[in-house]
């Protein structure tokens, strides 16, 4: 299945690239992560320990992420492969592109994807894995905005510009 979701964010393009260089913060921007580690000798490798709940089904899964391409200040690319350890039974494989795109002070941030479940996990419809997909870029957008902020006042939040757009 692919995905594609997009926020803004209100911090400059420059700001937004320098916080996506440190993989480890990142990943503690994102719902439901547990655990993080580099995976030695293997650069931009790491191994990740993450909860999800997809419809009905409550899953633990371990995934190895390598990070296959940047280009400073405006894409960064991924791979994640992994396991259910816990939960549902079931494997997946992601590419992702995170692309950064300024505009009026604001960075828009945009994430496209493919994604592949197997087992269990595959009999979840497309639909539920758009709509969590969707409410984790929400919380994603939310907590990546306020580990960039510099000041502890509150803040809107990010603007959502488009949910989700599934394409086949």
């Amino acid at each position: 299945m692919k995905y594609r979701h997009e926020f803004r964010v209100r911090a400059g393009g420059d700001t937004v690239w320098r916080f996506f260089e440190r993989p480890l913060e990142v990943a503690h921007c994102m719902p439901g992560v547990e655990e993080v580690e580099p995976l030695e000798g293997e650069d931009d490798s790491y191994s990740v320990r993450a909860t999800q709940k997809l419809g009905p089904m409550s899953t633990t899964f371990q995934a190895k992420v390598r990070i296959t391409e940047r280009v400073a200040g405006t894409r960064i690319a991924f791979t994640a492969t992994g396991k259910a350890v816990r939960g549902a039974v079931g494997n997946f494989r992601a590419q992702n592109t995170v692309s950064l795109k300024r505009e009026n002070g604001e960075t828009c941030v945009a994430v496209e994807g493919e994604v592949a479940l197997a087992g269990v996990l595959g009999t979840v419809g497309s639909a539920v894995i758009n709509k969590h997909a969707a409410k984790v870029t929400a919380e994603f957008a939310s907590n990546l905005e306020q580990a960039l902020s510099a000041t502890d006042e509150p803040h809107a939040g990010p603007r959502l510009e488009e949910t989700a757009v599934e394409r086949q």
